[in-house]
């Protein structure tokens, strides 16, 4: 495999916001019929504030395979790159989520849309092959 199949940039992912966002309004919607309108203003509140101010997880800017089960991520937020060992990774079609050993490191969501197509069928590879 190239090192081009190996190192994954990613990039923010349209296809998440949406998919957050389809949730966020049906739960805001079943929560308006059953709460009184002053608790679900204070719900809807809420949940644009945790939403605004960060409480989504880190995100990873990219991803490299360096051997068998060793990956390296490398944060925005931080500017550190870490050493992992990848567990599985689990291929959803829309998303494949990449988990690792002994709690290193959090789950990796990676959505179809924040890959070039020719990275996406790389890692869906490396996916099968897990």
């Amino acid at each position: 495999m190239s090192t081009a199949n190996r190192a994954f940039l990613l990039k923010r992912s349209r296809l998440a916001f949406v998919f957050q966002l389809t949730i966020f309004t049906v739960v805001i919607v079943l929560l308006q019929q059953l709460l009184p309108v002053w608790l679900w203003l204070l719900c809807t509140l809420l949940g644009v504030l945790a939403y605004v101010y960060g409480l989504k997880a880190l995100e990873p800017i990219s991803l490299e395979h360096l051997d068998a089960r060793e990956w390296s991520l490398s944060h925005a937020k931080t500017e550190w790159v870490q050493r992992v060992s990848m567990s599985h990774m689990i291929d959803h079609q829309l998303y494949i989520v990449v988990y690792f050993q002994h709690f290193q490191a959090r789950p990796v969501l990676i959505w179809m849309d924040q890959l070039p197509f020719q990275q996406w069928k790389a890692l869906k590879k490396l996916a099968k092959l897990t």
